[in-house]
């Protein structure tokens, strides 16, 4: 009797673990959409951890051709890299980034120190929490904002996969935002 109250403590912890995974999981794929000078590209993305290492694969149509390749993040850019790569997706380019650098999320140091201070550096920029009103994928989007030049960012508050769902106003003119859904 006592293994079976065991047995079954354990099945409960097990699906309680599991349940707050799965609040924090992210879909396979996400549709990201960019906008760069009138111009809208529509790039299928995937993040998918390999041991210690963050793989994005990216994928697009263009021509009547898929076009494919990936950005390999190591340990050393997922925990503590300070800028995201504007590095432009070529075909068949599998790009490892330097540990300064993530592509479309934050590095988990920065992330927690968004956090626990309500700002960040990135790109050797400042940026302030203004709010967590939206949502995407049932969690809440930080909602943050440089000062100086006026870009804003809506990063997904999941600790395992801080994605910067939305790009608006960045100097560069590279905005996006992600979808859940492929159209």
């Amino acid at each position: 009797m006592r293994l079976h109250a065991i047995f079954l403590s354990v099945l409960l912890l097990s699906f309680a673990g599991g349940a707050s995974w799965a609040q924090q999981a992210v879909p396979d794929t996400l549709l990201f959409v960019f906008k760069l000078h009138g111009q809208t590209r529509k790039y299928q993305m995937s993040f998918q951890n390999r041991q210690d290492t963050l793989v994005l694969t990216w994928g697009i149509e263009r021509n009547l051709h898929w076009q494919t390749g990936t950005y390999t993040m190591l340990p050393a850019s997922t925990e503590k890299a300070v800028s995201l790569t504007f590095l432009q997706p070529e075909d068949g380019r599998h790009v490892t980034l330097p540990a300064h650098e993530t592509a479309f999320v934050l590095s988990r140091k920065s992330y927690r120190e968004l956090k626990a201070a309500r700002e960040f550096v990135y790109n050797q920029t400042r940026y302030r929490l203004l709010d967590t009103q939206t949502q995407a994928l049932d969690t809440s989007l930080l909602h943050v904002k440089d000062d100086a030049e006026g870009a804003e960012m809506w990063i997904l508050d999941n600790s395992a996969l801080p994605l910067v769902w939305k790009m608006q106003n960045n100097p560069l003119e590279i905005n996006w935002e992600a979808q859940a859904e492929i159209r």
